[in-house]
């Protein structure tokens, strides 16, 4: 019949009923699979078998004999893709239940970028001199946790600092779109690193039921690289754990250079400092003359 069919006498869908009948009971014949697994197994090669009718070449066997021999490796295949499949669910499930990943969602989830459009600030930050400098470092200073800022907090540094509430706003939403982008790389890389842990598992499992020593050993170089690769994204992650808005973040969303930030905020924690020093020093002056 497929002689026929690739000579043009009749069309693929007058033989592919006899051959969909075969290949659907081809595993329950040769390794007694249940008729849930053959229906899987006929799904997986359905659409592989106009092409095995066309490539077939005739050589003094059947089409049968070629049919089983493909059939056969083809069984292989869903073996082994079934196999990753499963243990690819018994990982995710694993990933879940121990934390390393806060919901499915969050497996897939792409963030969306948002640009926001910084405006030049008010005057008082361009004033570079006294009161202006100070209503900057102020400013600075509270961008720098941007996700303590409510409405009722952003009044008041307006009302404090001369800025706009409108402008501080949209410095605040800029400042949380750095710290979400160093979240999302976070997550790639800890993915990418269960991903690496999930392939390991999948290779070792092919170690155990491969005979052949070349191979053997070629897996076990995988299995090595892929740890060194482990390593390297543990590193990545070790260096980017902390998710915090930097000086650098704050210089690139108001355009000001990062030594700009750096002195400012240093200024106010060391006249904060030496506030507490003078508080603490009054204090054990007035307790002395208590004393005497």
């Amino acid at each position: 019949m497929v002689i026929s069919y690739q000579q043009g006498k009749v069309s693929y869908e007058a033989i592919s009923g006899h051959i969909c009948l075969y290949v659907y009971d081809f595993p329950r014949r040769t390794k007694r699979w249940d008729q849930d697994r053959c229906s899987d197994f006929f799904v997986f090669v359905h659409h592989r078998l106009r092409k095995m009718a066309d490539s077939f070449v005739y050589s003094g066997l059947p089409f049968e004999a070629y049919l089983n021999t493909s059939l056969k490796h083809q069984m292989i295949s869903f073996i082994k893709k079934k196999r990753e499949k499963e243990l690819k669910e018994e990982l995710f499930c694993r990933m879940c239940a121990s934390g390393t990943l806060e919901d499915e969602s969050s497996f897939y989830k792409i963030y969306d970028t948002f640009n926001y459009e910084i405006k030049e600030p008010a005057a008082a930050y361009k004033n570079k001199t006294g009161q202006g400098r100070t209503k900057r470092r102020l400013f600075f200073l509270a961008l720098s946790d941007p996700d303590r800022l409510d409405d009722e907090s952003i009044a008041q540094i307006s009302a404090s600092t001369g800025y706009s509430a409108d402008y501080i706003n949209r410095c605040c939403m800029a400042v949380k779109e750095k710290v979400q982008q160093k979240r999302d790389e976070l997550r790639r890389l800890k993915e990418k690193k269960s991903g690496c842990f999930f392939q390991i598992l999948v290779i070792q499992e092919k170690i155990m039921y491969e005979s052949d020593i070349e191979k053997r050993l070629w897996l076990e170089e995988r299995v090595q690289r892929l740890r060194g690769r482990i390593e390297r994204l543990s590193r990545k992650i070790a260096a980017k754990a902390s998710c915090l808005v930097t000086h650098q973040d704050l210089a690139q969303v108001l355009g000001v250079s990062k030594g700009t930030v750096d002195s400012s905020i240093f200024y106010l924690k060391r006249k904060r400092n030496n506030h507490t020093v003078s508080s603490s020093s009054a204090d054990r002056q007035s307790l002395h003359s208590l004393q005497r």
